[in-house]
């Protein structure tokens, strides 16, 4: 996956904003997975077997590790900008990527740090979720 690199569809890109703001803390705990995968069910409701939602989610988690920051910025900004026209909820994708964030029950700085750029990445003013 290169730093231009656009998904096939805006469900795999949110898959991959979950990953990085579970991610964000340098961790990624089982409570966070647990909610990431809850949220694969509603995004992908044609895949309605476990192990391939957690296929999908393993694979698209190993692609990221291997990222540096500064491609996972432009990954995350070119995939807004293709996005943009027809797909993007602001609201809910902060609130699952809140979700996300508050399943181990601790709110790490880096985690807070993420969303905010996350915001500026996307775009996403506090009026619009």
């Amino acid at each position: 996956m290169d730093k231009h690199h656009i998904f096939k569809n805006y469900e795999s890109f949110i898959l991959f904003l979950l990953i990085h703001v579970g991610s964000s803390d340098y961790s990624l705990k089982g409570s966070e997975i647990e909610v990431i995968l809850s949220k694969m069910e509603d995004y992908f409701p044609d895949i309605d077997d476990m192990d391939q939602l957690r296929t999908k989610f393993i694979g698209l988690k190993d692609e990221y590790e291997e990222l540096s920051d500064s491609d996972i910025n432009h990954i995350i900004y070119h995939n807004y900008l293709h996005y943009r026209n027809d797909s993007i909820n602001a609201n809910r994708i902060m609130n699952d990527l809140q979700e996300v964030i508050m399943a181990d029950g601790f709110i790490h700085d880096m985690e807070t740090k993420t969303m905010e750029a996350i915001k500026k990445l996307l775009n996403i003013r506090e009026s619009d979720f």
